[in-house]
């Protein structure tokens, strides 16, 4: 008996993928509630996200582990303090682009200027079931540092596509674009956590910094731009 238990005793911590689609919902928190506060508990945590305590106790373990996450206190009064949330969104960037992890289809557009095509989306009850993505996004957000005119699209219902295709006069394209449609990767967060600016959706600062900050379309100078405008952000803005 007592073997058996050194075995356990002794047993290598596993790490898991924590930057999977609802685990990420955890580590958005952490980056954007989470950072202000000095201490916070993991009933805390549940309390305000929709996913499962063994979910957020499987990211924290591997928060702890890594070096991101400090425990602070013991059994029932334990709780946990941000230690390095630069480090946090460095890892997530590690883990995650969005060239990778989404489907992308790249067309021209027969509507030639992008606040039109914005505006027959606003008039078609597609408009409901899109979000501004990228370097769309960043324009909606008002942190915008680029000359570009394209429209990049996250479909909320992936089943719309070709409604929008033919709204929008879409022809695919092989090199460049007019317009980009994605099929998100980070659903949790894009339902849970997008913004509304003249009743448009747009991607979450954060979301919108890390699927930018792998793309190849000047997404590194928008997302490095972006980090010295949001607060969730900041702490990365030393690094860059």
């Amino acid at each position: 008996m007592t073997g058996d238990y050194l075995k356990k005793m002794n047993k290598p911590f596993i790490q898991s993928n924590i930057y999977s689609n609802k685990s990420a919902v955890v580590l958005e928190w952490l980056l954007c509630h989470g950072v202000t506060k000095a201490t916070f508990s993991i009933r805390e945590v549940e309390a305000v996200i929709d996913v499962s305590i063994g979910l957020i106790q499987k990211v924290f373990a591997n928060l702890v582990y890594i070096g991101v996450l400090q425990v602070v206190g013991v059994r029932t009064a334990k709780k946990f303090m941000l230690y390095d949330s630069s480090m946090l969104i460095e890892y997530w960037l590690m883990h995650y682009s969005i060239v990778k992890k989404c489907k992308l289809w790249t067309y021209s557009c027969g509507i030639a200027r992008r606040e039109d095509r914005i505006k027959a989306l606003q008039k078609s009850p597609l408009g409901s079931k899109v979000a501004l993505a990228l370097h769309s996004a960043a324009e909606g957000l008002g942190v915008k540092n680029t000359n570009l005119q394209t429209l990049e699209l996250y479909m909320l219902d992936n089943k719309i596509k070709g409604d929008i295709e033919a709204l929008l006069q879409l022809e695919p394209q092989e090199r460049g674009y007019g317009v980009l449609l994605i099929e998100p990767y980070y659903e949790h967060i894009l339902n849970q956590s997008s913004q509304k600016e003249g009743g448009v959706t747009i991607s979450s600062p954060l979301l919108t910094f890390l699927d930018l900050y792998h793309f190849p379309l000047r997404g590194l100078e928008q997302s490095e731009y972006m980090a010295t405008k949001f607060s969730e952000l900041k702490s990365y803005q030393k690094q860059v």
